[in-house]
């Protein structure tokens, strides 16, 4: 599996997916919801990792966004490469 990104200049260096070559049937249905690069729903992140997300019920009733890196898919096991696209 490959995962393309751009770094951004902000206030902060920042990180934007590309594009993606997927290695399963499965990684791409659950790409965005249960895995994907950075944070899920922010679409520039500091984060320049592929990442498992898992929701975290706190004491107030809120939840938080838990990021767990990964290097293999943990469907099919493939190794998942990061390339920086350069402009």
């Amino acid at each position: 599996m490959r995962v393309f990104y751009r770094a951004l200049r902000r206030s902060v260096l920042v990180y934007r997916q590309t594009k993606v070559s997927f290695c399963c049937t499965e990684m791409t249905r659950q790409w965005g919801k249960l895995l994907g690069f950075g944070a899920r729903d922010i679409p520039a992140c500091t984060s320049r990792e592929v990442n498992l997300f898992i929701d975290r019920h706190q004491a107030n009733g809120r939840t938080i966004l838990q990021l767990v890196p990964i290097r293999h898919c943990p469907f099919c096991g493939e190794f998942v490469e990061m390339i920086r696209e350069k402009r």
